[in-house]
């Protein structure tokens, strides 16, 4: 039986779930959970997305992911595989680590952006000691968002959330912490939407919040010959030779600007490059990253492509 197309829209935050088989826990110990999170700023990164909530527990995650214009099911895919290959690494198995694929909604309502932000920080309630401090739990971002501890991994944009609560940061925290509580309370769904309006402010937020979407639109030439005009290559078409170990960063970081701002596949650059195996790509696309984030000749690249498709 043919599997149901997953909705998506890449303009629009999502909220995601990713569930472990039922014979073991997704998270063994606190160092699994670091990891994870790990990964989740390294995709990040690797995509240009934000994430605006996430709280991990023993068996499950949630993610309030804002996409910016990627696709979702290429930043699950990547990060949900890396650590899958870590856990059966650490604890030689083997075998799937995640039950199925994972689950999203797409977030199409103003105010279900609120309740689902309060639904992921109150998850840690049904946790011994965490009943009435679940901002205390430290792999939640609700800590971050209320300064209770800080956001070691670079993950998260709170001020989008915030700035529906107050006109200052800190009336906001006080504010969104009470929102928070009052959801922590209320079982049917529908009720929860009727106390939003008690505590979302109308006045403008101190700190401006703008959010982005990159319409990843680029063509692969376009990139392609921005790129080698950095690397002083007259030919974009060298990108082509099959042998040629003098072009290889050219090549990877080509690979890289292609899968995160035209939305490529893997199989989708083998195409356009041509002479190239999936696993080649794979390797030329962390090595482009690596090049981007470390070596400043680069490091302007993907800035000034994400604003030339960056829209408000």
């Amino acid at each position: 039986m043919p599997r149901i197309a997953r909705r998506k829209d890449p303009e629009l935050p999502h909220h995601v779930m990713c569930r472990s088989i039922s014979e073991i826990r997704l998270f063994r110990n606190d160092n699994d959970k670091i990891k994870y999170l790990q990964l989740i700023a390294l995709y990040c990164q690797k995509f240009e997305c934000k994430v605006l909530a996430y709280c991990l527990m023993d068996t499950h995650v949630h993610i309030q992911l804002d996409p910016k214009g990627c696709d979702i099911s290429k930043f699950m895919h990547g990060l949900n595989l890396c650590y899958a290959q870590y856990y059966n690494r650490k604890y030689r198995r083997h075998g799937h680590v995640f039950q199925n694929r994972f689950l999203n909604k797409v977030i199409d309502v103003d105010e279900y952006n609120l309740t689902v932000s309060a639904y992921i920080h109150n998850n840690p309630k049904d946790l011994p000691n965490y009943y009435d401090c679940v901002d205390e739990y430290y792999f939640s971002s609700y800590g971050i968002y209320l300064d209770k501890h800080p956001d070691d991994f670079g993950l998260i944009d709170a001020d989008f959330i915030l700035s529906q609560f107050g006109k200052s940061p800190k009336l906001a925290q006080k504010v969104y912490a009470e929102f928070v509580t009052s959801c922590n309370k209320v079982i049917q769904k529908e009720k929860l939407f009727d106390i939003i309006e008690k505590f979302v402010s109308t006045e403008p937020y101190e700190y401006r919040s703008e959010r982005y979407i990159y319409y990843r639109e680029l063509k692969p030439n376009q990139v392609i010959e921005i790129v080698a005009k950095t690397f002083n290559i007259n030919n974009p078409e060298f990108i082509k030779i099959k042998y040629s170990h003098s072009i290889t960063n050219f090549k990877a970081v080509s690979i890289f600007l292609m899968r995160c701002l035209c939305d490529y596949s893997y199989k989708e650059i083998c195409k356009e490059i041509r002479n190239l195996t999936l696993s080649q790509v794979a390797k030329l696309n962390r090595k482009g990253f690596e090049l981007i984030q470390s070596n400043p000749k680069y490091q302007s690249l993907l800035p000034d492509l994400l604003e030339k498709i960056k829209v408000a």
